[in-house]
C-alpha cells in the first residue's frame, strides 16, 4: 500500500504544522505590505495624541509619577516614530522589489549587457561583480525586506517591554517610599536599587555558566551551578516574554555578523528615546533648528510672549505653564490673572513655606480651605502692578486658588 503523505508536512515544515511554510512564504509580502501601510502612517499620527496625554496629566501629579509619565511618554513616542521610519524603508524597498519584478515580467532576459551603450568590457566586468544578475537583485531586495521587516517587530516588542517594566518599577518605587512615609529621594534610590538588581540578576545565567564550565573542565561537578543558572532564565523568562521576543532576536542574531546586531539593536533602541526627549525639547522652544542672530532669546526675554496671554497660545506653549492673562489687551479696570498650579512644583515649596498646612496638605474645608490655600500662594507668588506689589488676600474670590485679581 502506497504511504499516504500530509500535504501539510513539507520540506521545512514542522511535523504537525497546520499550514505548509512554503504556502506561507508566498504571501508573505503581500501581509508585510499590508502591515506597513498600516503601521506606518498610524504610527506617525500617534506621537501627537500621546503628547497631549501627556501633557494634559503631567501637571496634575508630581515627584514619581511625573517621571513615569514623562518616561512613558518618551518610549511611546520614540517608538511610534523610529517605527513608522522603519516601515517606511521597509515600504519603499518592497515598491523597489516590485518594480524588479515587473522588470523581470516585462523582460525575461534581464540585463543585456551587450547593448549597454558606452560600456567597454572592464566596465561591463565591475557591473557583472558589483550588480549581477536581475533575479539576484530581486532575491536580495525581498531578503533585505524581510529582514527590516522583522527588525522592526523585534524593536517593537523590545521597547514596549522596556517601557512596561520601566513605568513598573517607577510605580512600585513610588508606592513603597508612599507605605514607608518616605520622600521621593528615597523612592530614587529604591528605582535605582530595583534597576541594579535587574541588571546584575540578568548576569546571573552567563556568570553561572561560565563558573560550571570552568569547574567542568577541572573535573568538578557543581549542579548547584546549573540549578542557578536555569533559575535565573525561569525568573527572567516571567519578566521577559522570551517566547515572544527570543525566536526573533535568535533567529536574527544567528544568522547576521552577530557584534553588528547588537550594536543596531542598541542603538535603535536608545535613538527611540532620544527622538521622545527632542520632541519635549522642541514642543518647549520657540524653534528648534533657527538662524536668529540679532533678535536672540535674551533680546526678546523681556518682551511679549504668547503663553503669557490665554487668547495668544499656541500648541507650542502647553508645556510652558506660565501666569497668564486672558487677553494681550486691557479693556476694563480689573485684569484677572491665571495663576498656575503645578503639584510637582508647587507642593515641595508648601511643605517648606507654610506653616498653616501640616505637611503641605490643605485639609480644611469651606472658605477656610480657600483662605489658606491663598495664604500658602501668596508665600510662593509675588504679583505686581505698574511696579506696586499686589497682595494675594481672603478677599479675593474663590478661584483665587489658581487666579488673582489685580486692581
Amino acid at each position: 500500500m502506497a504511504e499516504q503523505r500530509n500535504p501539510a508536512v513539507t520540506a521545512g515544515s514542522t511535523p504537525g504544522a497546520r499550514i505548509a511554510f512554503e504556502r506561507l512564504r508566498e504571501r508573505t509580502d503581500e501581509l508585510e505590505l499590508l502591515v506597513s501601510g498600516l503601521l506606518a502612517f498610524a504610527l506617525l499620527s500617534a506621537p501627537g495624541h500621546v503628547f497631549d496625554a501627556w501633557a494634559a496629566s503631567e501637571v496634575h501629579v508630581e515627584g514619581m509619577l511625573t517621571q513615569a509619565l514623562r518616561f512613558g511618554f518618551q518610549v511611546c513616542s520614540g517608538l511610534s516614530y523610529s517605527l513608522a521610519f522603519a516601515f517606511l524603508i521597509h515600504l519603499a524597498v518592497r515598491a523597489y522589489w516590485i518594480a524588479l519584478i515587473g522588470l523581470k515580467a516585462t523582460f525575461p532576459d534581464g540585463i543585456r549587457w551587450n547593448r549597454i551603450p558606452m560600456t567597454g568590457e572592464l566596465t561591463q566586468d565591475y557591473y557583472r561583480a558589483r550588480i549581477g544578475s536581475l533575479d539576484g537583485t530581486i532575491d536580495r531586495a525581498d531578503r533585505v525586506a524581510s529582514m527590516l521587516f522583522a527588525m522592526a517587530v523585534l524593536m517593537a516588542l523590545t521597547l514596549v517591554w522596556v517601557g512596561v517594566l520601566a513605568v513598573a518599577m517607577i510605580l512600585l518605587s513610588s508606592a513603597t517610599s508612599h507605605l514607608l512615609g518616605v520622600g521621593d529621594r528615597m523612592a530614587m534610590r529604591i528605582l535605582l536599587a530595583c534597576y541594579s538588581l535587574f541588571v546584575l540578576g540578568s548576569l546571573l545565567p552567563w556568570l553561572g555558566e561560565q563558573l560550571y564550565l570552568r569547574r567542568r573542565r577541572q573535573g568538578k561537578e557543581s549542579p548547584w551551578l546549573s540549578r542557578l543558572a536555569h533559575g535565573a532564565l525561569r525568573v527572567y523568562g516571567v519578566l521577559m516574554p522570551q517566547r515572544l521576543i527570543m525566536p526573533v532576536q535568535l533567529t536574527l542574531q544567528s544568522n547576521l555578523p552577530s557584534r553588528g546586531f547588537m550594536v543596531v539593536y542598541v542603538l535603535v533602541i536608545m535613538l527611540a528615546m532620544v527622538f521622545g526627549g527632542v520632541q519635549v525639547v522642541n514642543s518647549q522652544a520657540f524653534a528648534l533648528f533657527h538662524s536668529y542672530e540679532v533678535v536672540t532669546g535674551e533680546a526678546v526675554g523681556h518682551g511679549l510672549e504668547s503663553a503669557h496671554y490665554e487668547s495668544m497660545r499656541t500648541h507650542r506653549d502647553v508645556l510652558l505653564r506660565y501666569p497668564m492673562i486672558p487677553s494681550d489687551q486691557v479693556a476694563s479696570t480689573h485684569v484677572r490673572l491665571f495663576i498656575p498650579h503645578r503639584p510637582d512644583l508647587d507642593n515641595p515649596l508648601a511643605r517648606k513655606r507654610c506653616p498653616a498646612l501640616p505637611g503641605g496638605r490643605n485639609q480644611a474645608s469651606g472658605d477656610a480651605a480657600t483662605a489658606r490655600a491663598l495664604e500658602c500662594l501668596s508665600r510662593m507668588w509675588s504679583v505686581t502692578l505698574d511696579g506696586k506689589p499686589v497682595p494675594l488676600t481672603a478677599s479675593s474670590p474663590p478661584s483665587a486658588a489658581t487666579s488673582a485679581c489685580a486692581g
